[in-house]
């Protein structure tokens, strides 16, 4: 959401549109034009490329039309939103290409110009009026059918880019995996990127930039049609980026945090974002503005998970002291407090129905809550030393990691199924296949590991750190 500590005046919000009404007196002097305060800025760092002559990416800067209308990729600056504004992120270093190009970004003190035109409403000059912000241009709301599964066919990458961002000696932590709940698609946290594989294959199907840091959460949309990676940069900032799964275009950027956003997820209607971490306030975001909708200040420490109920009428969220609480999505307030765990909540999910919870916690234990009065169904000690990872399958499995280096399955009664252990290794997450065949754990040195669920046996690994040699495909074959 934007901040508002840089704009003059006050901020009305009519039929979802936001308008600005600017003092008509001493304020005068502090409003940022284009052509007082921006065009000097862009004669000296961006004209050589965005001029009338040149206009790369079809885009001039030199004038006030040529920089409101845009150039090839469209609109450049949304009035009174900076994070949604390409002019700002590419400028800032949040998005790719970032500019100038080859060279360090701008001051602090430009940006904080730039950020600040915008805010005010894209003035051309002193004399000029704020120009009405505009909606974000792509609508995402979805009717979302009882399960969730769209009418066409799932979403799958095809012919995306496979060139990763980012290629280290030493593979990092895989920090988040995602499975697509109808498409045979795994999405896996990357360094700087979120690499999506085919799951039967597990061939490297498309690489999503991360420019926002390091993703901390990967999902898809309960639709499958999207994938959400919430990341950013521990101690300065924090954001929630939306792709389509199957052309990898760029949707949109949500959140505008002073730290790391830790967990997100998006409700099956796409309608909302719901993102926490280290700032202890739950955030729900409109996907149609991008604007905060609600701040729940209840969580005492970091907020480690959320999850939006399959459903969508129920949002769950986690934090590092073991507090679960259960949130009306539409309202914001609190439906339950679910206590119990001791220790940090690692990991939430939803069985299929919507009507249990499962959470996952630093004690080792997994605990079930049915959600017609928010009682306790189960619990038990799944992992010695913690819990790490866990998720339910389309037909009410769940599957759980933990720090005594074992992979797990378990009926809905808690009683255990298959037990994986790994050599020498820490999973720290575990995602089901679309169909429940295959099971995949991402660990502390890097690696994904699959197995199958049917004997526990393993059938291979992803190649999690990929390079430009890596063998790679983006052809998918559908199932």
């Amino acid at each position: 959401m934007v901040r508002d500590t840089c704009m003059t005046g006050w901020r009305w919000v009519t039929t979802g549109l936001i308008t600005w009404a600017l003092t008509a007196s001493s304020s005068a002097q502090s409003k940022t034009t284009f052509q007082d305060q921006i065009l000097p800025l862009v004669e000296n760092h961006c004209a050589k490329c965005h001029n009338p002559d040149k206009r790369k990416g079809d885009l001039d800067l030199t004038s006030y039309s040529g920089i409101t209308k845009g150039g090839a990729s469209g609109v450049v600056a949304q009035s009174g939103n900076p994070e949604a504004s390409k002019l700002y992120r590419v400028l800032t270093h949040d998005e790719e290409p970032t500019m100038p190009p080859n060279r360090p970004r701008l001051a602090d003190k430009d940006l904080e110009v730039f950020k600040r035109w915008i805010m005010d409403g894209l003035l051309d000059n002193s004399g000029s009026k704020a120009t009405m912000a505009s909606r974000l241009a792509v609508d995402l709301t979805l009717k979302a059918t009882l399960d969730g599964k769209p009418t066409g066919a799932p979403a799958i990458p095809r012919g995306l880019p496979v060139e990763p961002v980012l290629h280290t000696q030493r593979a990092g932590p895989i920090l988040s995996i995602g499975a697509s709940p109808w498409a045979p698609v795994l999405a896996v946290s990357g360094q700087k990127q979120v690499l999506l594989y085919h799951s039967d294959t597990r061939e490297l199907a498309g690489v999503l930039p991360f420019t926002n840091g390091q993703p901390h959460t990967v999902r898809f949309s309960r639709s499958g049609d999207l994938v959400l990676a919430a990341g950013g940069q521990g101690g300065k900032s924090g954001r929630v980026a939306l792709w389509d799964v199957g052309s990898g275009k760029p949707i949109m950027v949500v959140g505008d945090e002073y730290d790391v956003a830790l967990t997100g997820d998006i409700s099956p209607d796409q309608t909302r974002v719901a993102l926490g971490g280290p700032g202890r306030t739950l955030k729900i975001h409109l996907t149609a503005t991008g604007d905060v909708e609600h701040r729940i200040k209840k969580h005492t420490d970091w907020i480690t998970a959320v999850a939006f109920s399959p459903n969508g009428l129920l949002l769950a969220s986690g934090d590092r002291n073991g507090s679960l609480y259960v949130w009306d999505p539409d309202s914001g307030q609190e439906i339950f407090s679910l206590p119990g765990h001791p220790g940090s909540i690692r990991a939430l999910s939803w069985r299929g129905d919507s009507k249990v919870l499962a959470s996952a916690g630093a004690d080792g234990t997994i605990k079930t809550w049915e959600l017609e009065s928010g009682k306790p169904v189960k619990s038990w000690l799944a992992h010695e030393g913690g819990v790490t990872g866990l998720h339910f399958s389309h037909d009410g499995l769940i599957a759980s990691c933990g720090r005594n280096g074992k992979v797990r399955t378990w009926d809905k009664d808690g009683n255990k199924r298959k037990s994986m252990e790994l050599q020498n290794e820490l999973p720290l997450n575990v995602a089901f296949s679309q169909d429940g065949r295959l099971l995949f754990a991402g660990t502390f040195s890097g690696k994904v590991l699959v197995w199958n669920t049917t004997d526990g046996k393993p059938v291979g690994e992803l190649d999690a750190n990929p390079s430009s040699k890596s063998p790679k495909s983006s052809k998918l074959a559908t199932h």
